[in-house]
């Protein structure tokens, strides 16, 4: 398996008996002490970010919910002529 080289560093300061704790959780899941620590925030990352993704509703405010998305978008006169000016995605 090929070695990538990694581009960024993130420094941590702990407290001796932290680190310590760690290293044995480390050798517990069989990885070295620095790939225990960035699974274990990637993880803990990703179960954070996808509490902002995913949201539940009750049933009838689902309902509301889904039918607003059903209706057809209603024409705002305003936006319309924004969108028909040049902007910098447009050639020059």
């Amino acid at each position: 398996m090929p070695l990538t080289q990694k581009d960024d560093r993130i420094d941590v300061r702990v407290k001796n008996t932290q680190k310590n704790f760690l290293i044995y959780a480390a050798t517990l899941c069989h990885k070295k002490l620095s790939a225990f620590v960035l699974d274990s925030a990637l993880k803990e990352a990703e179960e954070l970010a996808s509490k902002n993704v995913h949201f539940k509703l009750p049933d009838k405010q689902w309902k509301a919910f889904c039918d607003a998305l059903d209706k057809p978008a209603r024409e705002i006169p305003k936006l319309k002529k924004l969108f028909k000016e040049p902007n910098i995605f447009h050639e020059r």
